[in-house]
């Protein structure tokens, strides 16, 4: 059994490649429903983000990374050799490390941003409820999101944080001088897109514009914030009058093109300046070459975040330290696991005898029903006691990668026969 990840980020390729990898939420649900037939796979969760797209799973063994690898290209579309050299594969500790670095927001374009773990816990919820998941998984994602708690809770690293959304309002702000009376154009009414109409308001911005697909919830976050929802059909008019424009829809088709920002410029004497922090991305790149367009994609705000990090590398080196003994941790679980069942075998078998020695017992006393409570609260402390020595010693074999015969151990340990109920001696051979 092996823990693997099979990943690309924003580490290792641009954005023009990251968005044709990027899952929307019904093609993750197919995805991994697709998985559920692997014969390869036991268990998975897809980690679809504007900066990363991730399959963990588990597998039998390092034959399963073209497999996998294999899948995620053909799914997107994409042809495998060229798919392969922007990923990424980690298995057990390693992979461990880095799902536990990716929820501490430590591998993000933003260290320290908010958005990641719950991104996480998403991705999480998805695969469980697609039935993807098993006790590996289950353990690997309850802890990382613990840690990732942890992390923001103990170390700071989230004090004062940039997110994407921050990152981009501040980049406005630096092309202006000051947002002061000026008016924006959002497009996308998600999570991102309100954290960035807060920035935006925060800096001065005086109005504001949102368009959404879904008219409700333009209406919605424009209330919250007092903008004015539009639709997408006066697009072309409110260009030509916004000073900022960000888009965050990922629709997967452009949603600003050349000739529209060539005619709204022509309506206008000042630049555009616009920013596209959705993956995959919204606006055509080809508004890069257009005199007075300003354009930025979500990794030109990498060279903002690089200004910043210095102030977060102290909380940083605080997280990678409470990182490592969480992997050690969940490693010595991982070592364990193959052995869950010869431990509940010792206990059920202890169990057994317990309850047949204690109604035994019982029934030839006349105990008060307090008394009688008293003699099973003692009697499940004796065997708790009893078994510690024995699963101790079973534990420590198997995270020794000592070799371990239930028999052996049985014979050994505690002497459980079978569905028996009677304790036997120990005989050396």
């Amino acid at each position: 059994m092996l823990i693997a990840v099979a990943g690309m980020s924003h580490r290792s390729a641009p954005v023009e490649v990251r968005e044709r990898v990027a899952f929307a939420p019904c093609a993750a649900r197919s995805f991994l429903g697709r998985l559920r037939e692997e014969p390869l796979v036991s268990e998975a969760v897809l980690l679809s983000t504007c900066n990363r797209t991730e399959l963990y799973a588990v597998v039998e063994d390092e034959s399963a990374r073209d497999r996998l690898l294999g899948l995620l290209a053909e799914d997107r579309g994409l042809e495998p050799g060229s798919f392969r050299r922007d990923t990424y594969w980690y298995t057990d500790a390693e992979a461990v490390r880095h799902l536990y670095r990716v929820s501490a927001s430590l591998d993000s374009m933003v260290v320290g941003e908010a958005q990641i773990l719950g991104q996480v816990r998403d991705a999480y919820r998805m695969a469980t409820e697609e039935r993807c998941t098993g006790p590996v998984l289950n353990r690997l994602f309850h802890t990382s999101l613990r840690v990732g708690k942890r992390v923001r809770a103990e170390t700071g690293i989230g004090d004062s944080s940039l997110s994407v959304p921050h990152v981009a309002a501040k980049l406005a702000g630096e092309v202006f001088g000051s947002l002061e009376g000026r008016r924006a154009l959002v497009l996308g009414a998600g999570e991102m897109s309100e954290l960035l109409v807060r920035h935006l308001r925060d800096r001065g911005v005086s109005e504001l514009r949102i368009a959404n697909r879904t008219r409700e919830r333009a209406e919605r976050l424009a209330g919250l914030f007092g903008g004015r929802a539009i639709d997408l059909a006066d697009l072309p008019r409110e260009l030509a009058a916004a000073d900022i424009v960000v888009s965050s829809t990922g629709s997967g088709e452009w949603v600003i093109r050349g000739p529209e920002v060539s005619a709204a410029l022509e309506a206008r004497e000042e630049p555009l300046f616009l920013i596209d922090i959705a993956v995959p991305r919204d606006i055509d790149p080809v508004v890069q070459s257009i005199e007075g367009a300003f354009l930025y994609d979500i990794d030109d705000l990498q060279a903002v975040v690089e200004r910043n990090a210095e102030d977060r590398r102290e909380a940083a080196a605080a997280a990678e330290e409470m990182i490592g003994p969480a992997v050690v941790e969940f490693m010595s679980w991982l070592s364990t696991l193959h052995v869950a069942p010869l431990i509940k075998e010792l206990r059920d078998g202890a169990e057994r005898i317990r309850r047949h020695e204690v109604s035994r017992t019982l029934k030839k006393m006349n105990l008060s029903p307090e008394q009688e409570e008293a003699v099973e609260k003692m009697s499940r402390s004796i065997v708790n006691k009893l078994l510690h020595g024995p699963i101790s010693e079973i534990k420590a074999r198997a995270e020794a990668g000592d070799p371990l015969d239930s028999a052996e151990v049985r014979r050994r340990l505690l002497a459980l026969r079978g569905p028996g109920m009677e304790l036997h001696r120990s005989r050396e051979p």
